[in-house]
């Protein structure tokens, strides 16, 4: 059987050959566009890492737990959205520290997708 690179390897490839030699040699509009294209890349590569990881299963237990032991509904794929309506509805007392805890998790796992920089840059934890 070929060793074959998986679909990370081949976004990262793919990222440093545009950083590398595509966009320094663009200006202006297209620079912009080649380093956007270079960033979602990135999003992505970390996006899979994370699956890799566990990450979402183990954000998402932890609201579901949240939920569960709040008398609130639990659906997967409506969790967040259970949780911000609670919120509004004041149904959750902010300041409560559990809360605080599955609101930081959650706002974690993003950041190490979007901008991880910004994580290392505060000295933040990067577990959850």
């Amino acid at each position: 059987m070929i060793n074959e690179p998986d679909t990370r390897d081949l976004l990262a490839e793919a990222r440093q050959v545009l950083l590398d030699s595509l966009a320094p040699e663009l200006a202006g509009e297209r620079k912009y566009q080649a380093l956007m294209i270079a960033n979602a890349m990135g999003v992505a590569i970390r996006e899979i890492e994370q699956l890799e990881q566990g990450e979402p299963e183990t954000t998402d237990r932890s609201l579901s737990q949240f939920l569960a032991g709040h008398q609130l509904p639990d659906n997967p794929e409506q969790g967040e959205q259970t949780l911000a309506r609670a919120l509004r509805e004041r149904r959750l007392d902010g300041s409560e520290p559990e809360l605080r805890l599955v609101l930081r998790g959650m706002t974690e796992a993003r950041l190490r997708i979007n901008n991880p920089g910004y994580l290392k840059s505060s000295g933040q934890s990067n577990t959850v």
